[in-house]
C-alpha cells in the first residue's frame, strides 16, 4: 500500500486530507508541526510527502530542505499543499526542489489527481535515468570540473554515475583521486554484459560511481550500436547518467550529444572559446538535436575573461544557463583530489553545481507533466 505523509499545522485540514486520501485506499500518516514531519519522514520512509508552507517554527521551506539534504530520504516526492498561491510561491517551491505544488482549497479530486500524478512521475523516473551532458570542444573550459562537481550534487536526489567519455585519457578520476585500473573500453571488449558492468565502476566514498575513461588514447573504432547500449544499461542501474563529453564530436561526442536529455555546452569568456562556441551550436542543430535541450554555460575556469556576458549573449543569439565564477581554490582541488562540492560546499564553484543541478532536476520534473 503507498503510503503518504501529511506535513500541516491546521489539524483540521490535515484530518480532512487524510480522509480524502484514505478513501482513495492510501495508507496515511499525519504530523502537525515541521520538526516531527521531519523526523517521521526518516522513520517512515513514505511514497509521498504533502506538505505545507506556512508552519510556525520550522516552515515549509525548512522541512523541504531537510528532506532533499539527508541522502535516506532526499528522493522523496513532495507535494506543496499551501494557502501561499501566488506563481511567486509556486516558482519558490518548485526552485527549493518540491515535485509539485498545489494551492488551497483544494477538491478531492484535484488533490487525488495530483497525487496520483506526482507518484507516477516518480516511478516513470526511476525506470528511466536522465542522461546530462556535459561538452567542451576547447581545451581549459573547466568541462570535466563541473560534470564531476555537479554530478556530486545530485547525487542527495538519486543513485548518479559519472562516465568519463574522453577518448585520450580523461581526467575525472584526478579530480576525485580515483586511479582506476579498467575502464569502459574494457567493458565494450569483454562484450558489454550487464552482470559484469559493475565490476567496471568505480565508488567514491561520496557515493558517486565513476565509469573511467581509458588511460591511453582511443585508437580503435566507436560503435554507435554501443553507445546505445551502455547507455541504456546505465539507465536502468542509475536516476542521473551524468557523462564527461569528448573534446571532439566524432566519433563519439556527436552521439552522446543525439542521446543526452539535457547538453552543457561549456566555454569561457574568450573569443576563441566563443568562435568555437557558435560554431558547435549550428553543427549540432545541423544534426537535428533541438537546442531546447541544449544549455550555454560560460565558466570563468581561468579568470575574469575578456569578453562580457552582453557580447556572448549578442553572439550566441541566446542568454547562457549560467555563468560560473573564477573559484581560486580549484588548482588545489585538482591536486589534492577532493572536488569543491565536498571541500568547500560554501564556495562559488560548490553554488554553480547546486545550480546547475537544480536546472537537471527542473527539466526532469518538467518531462514527467
Amino acid at each position: 500500500m503507498t503510503r503518504i505523509l501529511v506535513i500541516d499545522d491546521d489539524i483540521e485540514l490535515l484530518q480532512m486530507v487524510r480522509l480524502m486520501l484514505e478513501r482513495a485506499g492510501f495508507e496515511v500518516f499525519t504530523s502537525a508541526d515541521g520538526a516531527d514531519g521531519i523526523e517521521k519522514t526518516r522513520q517512515l520512509r513514505p511514497d509521498l510527502v504533502i506538505l505545507d508552507l506556512m508552519m510556525p517554527e520550522v516552515d515549509g521551506f525548512q522541512v523541504l530542505q531537510a528532506i532533499r539534504n539527508d541522502p535516506l530520504v532526499s528522493d522523496t516526492p513532495v507535494l506543496v499543499l499551501t494557502a501561499r498561491a501566488q506563481p511567486v510561491d509556486r516558482e519558490a517551491a518548485l526552485a527549493a526542489r518540491a515535485d509539485d505544488y498545489l494551492a488551497k482549497p483544494v477538491s478531492q479530486k484535484e488533490l487525488l489527481d495530483r497525487v496520483q500524478e506526482v507518484l507516477n512521475r516518480r516511478r516513470r523516473a526511476g525506470a528511466q535515468g536522465s542522461v546530462v551532458l556535459f561538452l567542451g570542444l576547447r581545451g581549459g573550459t573547466g568541462t570535466t570540473t563541473l560534470a564531476v562537481n555537479t554530478a556530486l550534487a545530485l547525487i542527495r536526489s538519486g543513485p548518479v554515475v559519472l562516465w568519463d567519455a574522453s577518448l585520450s585519457s580523461g581526467h575525472a578520476g584526478l579530480h576525485l583521486r580515483i586511479a582506476p585500473r579498467i575502464s569502459w573500453l574494457d567493458w565494450w571488449r569483454d562484450g558489454c554484459s550487464k552482470g559484469n558492468l559493475e565490476a567496471h565502476l568505480v565508488s567514491h566514498p561520496a557515493g558517486l560511481s565513476l565509469f573511467p575513461a581509458p588511460l591511453m588514447p582511443v585508437t580503435e573504432a566507436v560503435e554507435e550500436s554501443m553507445v546505445g547500449l551502455t547507455l541504456d544499461f546505465l539507465r536502468e542501474r542509475f536516476t542521473f547518467v551524468v557523462i564527461d563529453g569528448p573534446s571532439t564530436l566524432v566519433p563519439l561526442g556527436l552521439v552522446l550529444c543525439q542521446q543526452a536529455d539535457q547538453l552543457f555546452l561549456v566555454m569561457t569568456p574568450e573569443v576563441g572559446a566563443l568562435q568555437t562556441t557558435v560554431m558547435t551550436l549550428r553543427a549540432l542543430q545541423s544534426a537535428g538535436i533541438p537546442l531546447e535541450r541544449i544549455h550555454v554555460v560560460v565558466n570563468h575556469a581561468a579568470g575574469p575573461g575578456t569578453l562580457n556576458i552582453q557580447t556572448i549573449e549578442r553572439a550566441l543569439g541566446r542568454a547562457p544557463v549560467l555563468t560560473v565564477p573564477f573559484d581560486p581554490n580549484q588548482a588545489v582541488a585538482l591536486v589534492q583530489g577532493n572536488p569543491l562540492f565536498l571541500s568547500h560546499p560554501n564556495g562559488p564553484l560548490a553554488a554553480a553545481a547546486h545550480r546547475l543541478a537544480g536546472h537537471v532536476l527542473s527539466a526532469v520534473r518538467q518531462t514527467g507533466d
